[in-house]
């Protein structure tokens, strides 16, 4: 098994940055596990061939982030890593 994980900081809130999670899993047609609106701080979801895992900490008006994806192929859990959270960071709100 093969794990890559990353971290970042989002300038937004909690409830926006799991529904970003989410979204970054569904769009790549992903069975969600682990819903954003559950009431934790983490989005999980995947495929049988790769599990990603999305967990978000509040903190004084930003969201600290973890990406994580899990494979047996440690490319697919590299790039399943890189296009969620890419997916995630370049997001901009429109309200």
């Amino acid at each position: 098994m093969y794990v890559h994980w990353g971290t970042f900081t989002k300038n937004d809130t909690l409830g926006y940055c799991l529904g970003l999670a989410q979204s970054a899993l569904r769009e790549r047609g992903f069975q969600i596990w682990d819903l954003a609106g559950d009431g934790d701080y983490q989005v999980i979801g995947g495929n049988n061939d790769v599990i990603a895992n999305i967990v978000c900490v509040p903190q004084g008006g930003n969201t600290w982030m973890t990406v994580s994806a899990y494979s047996t192929d440690s490319t697919l859990a590299e790039r399943t890593r890189n296009e969620v959270r890419t997916y995630i960071v370049t997001s901009i709100r429109i309200d």
